[in-house]
């Protein structure tokens, strides 16, 4: 089964062959998945280097951790993928998109206000967690319809925070 990883801008067809490699762009990566019994930490073994990482499972998408660094990945089988072009072309999402906390932490920033026209991958919102700041960016172009928390807000896992028209 192929997969199609989008980080950004830029999309990844990934295979995946049940064994210990991986092809990427049809270029074939030794690669080994090995997970902490707790599940919250991955050590990846990508062409013999090891990477500790955090994965959070969000409504649309992933947010992963690799050395500090933190990416949002949406990952779809190629059937979906399809699907989703044909969408795009056809307007695009409609409707709301609300943003959450995926962890607890306290709001730092703040970055729009309500009634704001935000492009996608606009920063939104910044939130303290476990002493790493954790920027929130716009899945989408929109208005910021609601703001619901503050700047020092102490916020718990799956508060919403911003929403999206």
């Amino acid at each position: 089964m192929k997969y199609i990883a989008t980080i950004g801008d830029h999309a990844y067809t990934i295979s995946i062959d049940g064994q210990d490699t991986v092809m990427i762009d049809g270029r074939p990566v030794p690669a080994d998945l090995q997970t902490s019994l707790d599940g919250t930490l991955h050590s990846l073994l990508i062409d013999a280097r090891s990477h500790a990482v955090r994965l959070q499972a969000l409504e649309e998408f992933y947010r992963v951790q690799i050395g500090g660094e933190i990416y949002d990945v949406t990952v779809e089988d190629e059937r979906t993928h399809r699907l989703a072009g044909v969408r795009s072309a056809l307007g695009g999402a409609v409707g709301e998109v609300v943003v959450k906390a995926p962890m607890p932490g306290v709001i730092v920033e703040i970055s729009v206000a309500e009634g704001d026209t935000v492009a996608k991958g606009q920063t939104l919102i910044v939130l303290e967690s476990m002493k790493m700041h954790n920027e929130f960016k716009a899945p989408k172009d929109g208005r910021v319809h609601a703001i619901r928390v503050a700047r020092g807000d102490k916020v718990e896992k799956n508060t919403v925070m911003i929403t999206l028209q």
